[in-house]
């Protein structure tokens, strides 16, 4: 089962015995680490025609990033045997890498160069393709917008010089506040206060005015007639009574 790919996570090679791995750190070094590992073959395209695939060598690739949190990646090749790095390209955005079949990758850099690598192992092959895609993806995000997280430090000496907050059941908390700035808050505050107040005695009044205006009248509401007067009509005549 091909395991989902985490940024923090290692994967080692389950083709290299404890030996050949502690081998493969000394080479990597104390500042680097392997993010991912596994074994291939790798080919490059045979002159003059390059039509054809050529194996060139066998070793152990690595995707190599910095301990210290730098946004640098590199894939490199290593020989266990000749102790020694066989290929190496830096991780760019412009980079590409594609999958033909789960075993058989190939690698495309900027100054089109191209080379295919044969993996010893299909699960391996699979994280090591999602998490170098991963990574390019991210660089390329960086890339555009020109600022990482790395490039952010955390804030150094802080202290709290002022402070004007609000506690539930405390109220407003000042500490160290000077005068000029307390009293530029107390005033802002009471204006604030006073508007909020008025605003709301203001849509008081219109949800009254607006209730009255929607209620319906009844029957009772209507007083009886003052001064009317009753018309007869008879044979033709009108008769005014008043009430």
């Amino acid at each position: 089962m091909v395991m989902r790919f985490r940024s923090q996570r290692n994967y080692p090679s389950r083709l290299l015995s404890n030996d050949e791995a502690g081998q493969l750190d000394q080479l990597i070094g104390t500042h680097y680490k392997s993010t991912v590992t596994t074994v291939v073959q790798m080919f490059c395209p045979e002159p003059p025609e390059y039509t054809q695939w050529m194996k060139k060598d066998c070793g152990v690739l690595c995707l190599i990033t910095n301990r210290t949190g730098a946004q640098n990646h590199w894939l490199k090749i290593y020989c266990l045997v000749r102790r020694e790095v066989i290929w190496e390209h830096k991780l760019h955005d412009d980079l590409i890498y594609h999958a033909p079949t789960p075993y058989f990758h190939t690698i495309t850099t900027s100054d089109n160069t191209q080379i295919g690598l044969n993996f010893a192992d299909e699960d391996e092959a699979a994280i090591f393709l999602k998490t170098a895609r991963a990574y390019l993806v991210r660089n390329k995000a960086l890339t555009r917008s020109g600022l990482c997280k790395g490039d952010i430090s955390l804030p150094t000496n802080f202290r709290v010089i002022s402070h004007i907050g609000w506690d539930r059941r405390r109220g407003f908390v000042l500490y160290n506040v000077d005068n000029q700035l307390f009293h530029t808050f107390l005033a802002g505050f009471c204006n604030r206060s006073s508007t909020h107040n008025q605003v709301q005695k203001d849509n008081r009044q219109r949800a009254q005015y607006s209730s009255f205006k929607r209620r319906t009248i009844t029957k009772s509401d209507i007083s009886l007639p003052i001064d009317a007067e009753v018309i007869k009509r008879n044979n033709g005549m009108e008769q005014r009574n008043t009430i």
